[in-house]
């Protein structure tokens, strides 16, 4: 193997990853500024937010004038209720926050990689990688909790990871918390880390990591439940109507579908990659995620986001087996092919971004609700977003949850017939 070999194959798989990132990110300008809904839970949760900016009880019981499902985290709700504008609320400030939660990870990918195999090529190569995933591109272009509620986590891991040998593993746990309290899906990281401590025997370590997780949750949960939130059923929202049923044909289309399409191949690569480089924490916390994304991914509700966590890890895995696969023999035949193969797949369960003729509906859309209803006129739709940003009130914010939790009989649906 010459350097020369060595730095074309290189360049030949950055250029090759890197084109099919710049293929998504080029989308993501026109879907920021798109002013409709990409998705109709962006709206829902829009409407939150506003209701919060407004003084409203959003974590309060269901009553017959009013029904906020406010299920993610208490730190999105408060976040995002600072960053609207509550005279002409828009989905802009929170997509940008998305967006830089989508790069955070991406940046943090390539620490991961770089950490695992001390390689320029590797740390170059896993962001793009990344940024390759229509799935990416969806939610970091969205205005929901997702890409913020992991780079948070996912900065705790790295912390672990980076002290992983010491008490400064503790420092991983803020980071972590506050990720659970933006939204309750991602813990594969939390768990991968105590898991991790109990195999190699650090008891000690792992009762100082589980007591502080655990206490730390607590007083957080009573910070919101009884000082943020007093007198509202914060507990409620934040629990039992996350607590949603179990469906198998969600699990099959959401879950075991897009895992075998998508994820199957970049999985076997990491795996191939721990094989001959073992790192329990990586092993661990692939293994951890995996499992979780596989159990909430049959979420009633849930969807492919459910799988973020394990297409993280296998992306500085992939990109660390790339890369030294590329320095070791120079030739990148092979891992093109392979590289290319993962790239293509990527590109599954993408959404087309915006066009002219979409940004034409919500102008006539806006146009008819504004000329129609006057503001603060009473309504209730499913597309909770388009009503909100013409002015009117929305006393259910969400009516999927409201109908599911109907149906469950944990409410009662009478107050809104009255």
């Amino acid at each position: 193997m010459t350097v020369r070999s060595e730095s074309l194959g290189g360049l030949v798989v950055l250029l090759f990853a890197g084109l099919f990132a710049a293929s998504q990110l080029a989308t993501w300008p026109n879907r920021l500024r798109y002013p409709g809904e990409s998705n109709y839970v962006d709206g829902m949760r829009l409407v939150e937010m506003l209701h919060l900016r407004q003084g409203v009880p959003i974590y309060a019981l269901p009553s017959a004038e009013r029904f906020d499902a406010a299920i993610y985290g208490p730190l999105y709700y408060l976040l995002g209720a600072r960053l609207i504008d509550a005279s002409a609320p828009a989905y802009l400030p929170l997509r940008l926050l998305s967006a830089l939660g989508a790069l955070g990870l991406a940046a943090g990918c390539g620490l991961l990689a770089f950490w695992l195999t001390r390689s320029p090529l590797a740390a170059t190569l896993a962001p793009p990688l990344f940024l390759s995933y229509a799935l990416v591109t969806r939610h970091g272009t969205s205005a929901r909790s997702d890409m913020v509620a992991l780079f948070l986590v996912f900065t705790g891991f790295l912390v672990a990871f980076r002290f992983q040998g010491d008490r400064r593993i503790l420092l991983a746990l803020p980071f972590m918390l506050l990720g659970f309290f933006y939204k309750q899906q991602y813990v594969a990281g939390p768990v991968a880390v105590l898991l991790v401590l109990v195999i190699e025997k650090r008891y000690r370590t792992a009762m100082w990591f589980l007591g502080l997780l655990i206490s730390g949750g607590l007083a957080l949960l009573a910070l919101f439940q009884f000082v943020i939130f007093a007198g509202q059923a914060f507990l409620s929202h934040f629990i039992l109507y996350n607590a949603v049923g179990f469906s198998w044909q969600q699990l099959k289309y959401a879950g075991l579908l897009y895992a075998a399409v998508v994820l199957l191949l970049p999985v076997l690569l990491g795996r191939t990659y721990l094989r001959k480089h073992p790192n329990r924490m990586m092993h661990s916390y692939l293994a951890v995620s995996i499992v979780l994304s596989l159990i909430t991914a049959g979420k009633v509700g849930s969807g492919s986001h459910y799988w973020f966590e394990p297409l993280l890890i296998v992306s500085a895995l992939v990109a660390a087996l790339v890369a030294e696969r590329i320095e070791g023999f120079g030739k990148p035949g092979g891992m093109v092919l392979l590289l290319a193969s993962v790239l293509v797949l990527a590109r599954v369960s993408s959404a087309p971004s915006p066009t002219p003729r979409d940004l034409a509906r919500d102008q006539a859309i806006q146009a008819y609700l504004h000329r129609r209803f006057p503001p603060g006129t009473p309504a209730l739709s499913h597309w909770a977003g388009d009503m909100a940003r013409a002015g009117l009130d929305l006393p259910v914010s969400d009516s999927d949850q409201y109908r599911y939790l109907v149906r469950e009989g944990i409410l009662s649906d009478q107050p809104l017939l009255d």
